[in-house]
């Protein structure tokens, strides 16, 4: 009986293993789906010269990850929620953590450019970077532009200055190593009509690439015209639960106060829509209520939020049924709406699509190359539902430019869900089963759009090719980004993106087997002008730093009485200190050095003078994880000074403050999630405890007293 017993025992436990470890599967046994957004479905039914008004909104749908939508619909999600409203305020605005310069973009069609370098700007704040780099919006319209004055640019999308963009333009080149580039080496001018030489974008210097971004589930609405009372739904038009829009909107809240604005869009050319529609330019709030008749024309930026902004405050014509509103940074100067920013209503029908933030960024070094056949970035995904849990297999093989030994440390892809990547390197071939070294990640986290992987230890390169396969572990939905020319999917040849193309041996998927991914098919779709978003970055091997344990050897001269020449190696994972060719003396030393790096303090000193006693350390590139120091001549150290105020015909820029802005405030408690706790929220956080504490103190009593009654 008992080994009856026993094997029944085994049984249940093998039986539990099995259903909650599932074994995987073959890709071939994913569904593979595209599915387009329906304002994009919308988009492309308008006529060339309304296209030509409108921004692109995001081609592919963009529904909430399968796990915030199981959250957001679990039976713990009301102590959750109670936990997230505790530590995320009734009123935010990025204005009281940093400053926030309020640009004008003139009578130019480059708002979207404007939003973008605005989250990028406001993400380094929240770094805590103190002296931030003002970037060039014309110099993002332009670079990614077709048609010049003397010529065709080689790197353009298929647009044409002044037409406008959207964030997947921005986003694409933000992240191929072309930009931002500096607002002093392409200043704003008012005019985005006349065409320019293209000898006028060449020889910029990319300053900041950014790493890491994610684009949010699109909230889509639908009114009752009777009750004004909102229904949400999703891409597909499945409809959301209150609870899911609620998970939605805490991520933005999330992002905003951990990294920066989020770039949004509306349809800015509705008077009737605006608070004070005689005079809109002067308004406080907006909210549009028409699904139909209001397309995306105007890109904006969410800097905060107010959960109790009164529906008053709305045009009574078109007053939303709840209260709450964005408070949005707009780019027409401070003399525009309120000071330069609009309260948007949480329902307005657009406020909620097109989402963007910036989550991570890397300094552009002159010896960092980036290997990328996605030069265009993610323009369409590609959705994988498995069964079960499964493996999907990704590649990409890249061609180098030099013999010499290099060193890659990171890749970035555009996968989004609960999965798991591994990733392997052919460094000598292109071959994508034979010669794979598996690579140890720092971080395997894919919540982004845009997600990068860091290299535990970076991996010699030195073949005529080099490969990178990537095994994705899973469960539920998982997007794959693809730089896309949209002909492959069945749009007009002459789209967006008709420059994106492809070659063979570039990309690849694993559906059971290898093969290459221009050959790829779905339905009627052949993606043969199509690759797999994957980047590579890599330095010259001898440049290299290793995360875990740098490894410096510097040679030295001390003069005191006696001459000595030392070689000295200096390891420590803490403080690393490069001194080359230096001669020290005890009571005078000369540093000379570029690279002085501790992953705590970095002090980079150029031809500085340190004495013993007193250590002056010059050098406009002074940084700390915690806290960054810059000295610069074109810092603004007033933090009221760098809001411009033009009129429409006025350069973004006052004289002061061209190149960088100071970042001012002092205060990141809220940033750091350590909110001061009024009494009402310190309420929602002790209630919940408490009744937890009297439900188990009750069982306990319950348990005591049969007990006791036995």
């Amino acid at each position: 009986m008992k080994k009856i017993k026993g094997l029944m025992i085994l049984f249940i436990i093998a039986t539990l293993i099995l259903g909650i470890v599932e074994v995987p599967v073959r890709a071939n046994d994913f569904e593979v789906s595209i599915e387009f957004s329906e304002d994009f479905k919308k988009w492309e039914q308008l006529s060339d010269e309304e296209k030509a008004n409108t921004l692109m909104p995001n081609i592919t749908a963009n529904n909430i990850a399968d796990k915030d939508r199981d959250d957001a619909n679990s039976i713990f999600y009301g102590i959750k929620n109670i936990w997230t409203k505790a530590v995320t305020p009734d009123k935010y605005i990025l204005t009281d953590e940093i400053n926030v310069p309020i640009k004008h973009q003139g009578s130019t069609m480059e708002c979207w450019a404007f939003s973008m370098t605005s989250a990028l700007e406001s993400y380094l704040a929240m770094s805590g970077q103190q002296v931030v780099p003002r970037y060039s919006e014309r110099y993002m319209d332009f670079v990614t532009s077709k048609t010049f004055a003397d010529g065709t640019n080689p790197i353009g999308y298929n647009r044409e200055i002044g037409q406008g963009g959207n964030t997947i333009i921005a986003l694409g080149y933000l992240t191929n190593g072309t930009g931002a580039v500096l607002e002093e080496d392409m200043p704003f001018v008012d005019n985005d009509k006349d065409r320019i030489n293209l000898s006028e974008i060449q020889g910029k210097k990319p300053q900041t690439r950014v790493t890491d971004a994610v684009v949010f589930p699109n909230i889509n609405k639908s009114y009752d015209s009777s009750t004004g009372e909102v229904s949400y739904y999703d891409d597909s038009y499945n409809t959301y639960s209150e609870d899911e829009v609620t998970t939605i909107r805490n991520k933005i809240k999330e992002h905003i106060m951990k990294y920066g604005a989020v770039s949004a869009v509306t349809y800015g050319s509705g008077a009737q829509y605006y608070s004070n529609p005689s005079d809109p330019m002067h308004s406080e709030a907006y909210y549009c209520d028409n699904t139909f008749l209001a397309p995306i024309d105007h890109a904006i930026t969410i800097i905060g939020w107010d959960d109790d902004y009164s529906v008053d405050n709305f045009n009574p014509e078109h007053k939303p049924k709840n209260p709450g509103a964005y408070i949005c940074l707009n780019s027409y100067g401070e003399e525009s709406f309120a000071d330069g920013l609009l309260y948007v209503s949480y329902d307005d029908t657009n406020i909620e699509k097109n989402l963007t933030g910036i989550t991570g960024t890397d300094e552009i070094d002159d010896t960092e190359k980036i290997y990328q056949n996605d030069f265009y970035g993610r323009t369409l995904d590609l959705n994988f539902n498995p069964t079960q849990t499964a493996t999907l297999g990704i590649a990409n093989v890249f061609t180098r430019d030099t013999s010499d030994a290099e060193e890659i440390r990171e890749i970035q892809i555009c996968v989004k869900g609960q999965y798991t990547p591994e990733v392997y390197i052919n460094p000598n071939g292109d071959s994508l089963t034979d010669n794979l070294e598996k690579v140890e990640l720092l971080n395997d986290n894919l919540d982004g759009t845009y997600n990068t992987l860091v290299f535990k230890n970076p991996v010699k390169v030195t073949g005529d090719k080099f490969a990178i396969v990537v095994n994705l572990v899973g469960s539920g939905t998982l997007s794959l980004g693809l730089e896309c020319n949209l002909k492959d999917v069945g749009l007009e040849e002459n789209n967006l993106f008709a420059s994106v193309t492809a070659n063979k041996g570039e990309s690849f998927i694993n559906d059971g087997s290898w093969r290459d991914f221009t050959e790829f098919s779905l339905q009627n779709y052949t993606f043969s002008n199509s690759n797999i978003c994957m980047k590579a970055v890599a330095v010259p091997d001898d440049e290299t730093d290793n995360p875990d344990e740098n490894t410096n050897t510097n040679t030295n001269t001390n003069t005191n009485t006696n001459t000595n020449t030392n070689t000295n190696t200096n390891t420590n994972p803490d403080e690393n200190t490069n001194t080359d060719n230096n001669t020290n003396n005890p009571n005078e030393n000369t540093n000379t050095d570029n690279n002085t790096n501790n992953p705590n303090e970095n002090t980079n000193t150029d031809n500085g003078t340190n004495n013993p006693n007193e250590n002056t350390n010059t050098d406009n590139n002074t940084n700390n994880p915690d806290e960054n120091t810059n000295t610069d001549n074109n810092s603004d150290d007033d933090k009221n000074n760098n809001k411009n105020t033009g009129t429409t015909n006025n350069n973004n820029n006052n004289e002061s403050n061209s190149q960088y802005y100071y970042n001012g405030t002092v205060d990141r408690t809220v940033a750091n999630g350590k909110l001061p706790y009024t009494g009402g929220r310190l309420l929602r956080i002790v209630l919940p405890i408490g009744l937890i504490i009297m439900l188990i103190s009750y069982v306990n009593y319950r348990k005591y007293k049969d007990i006791k009654n036995k």
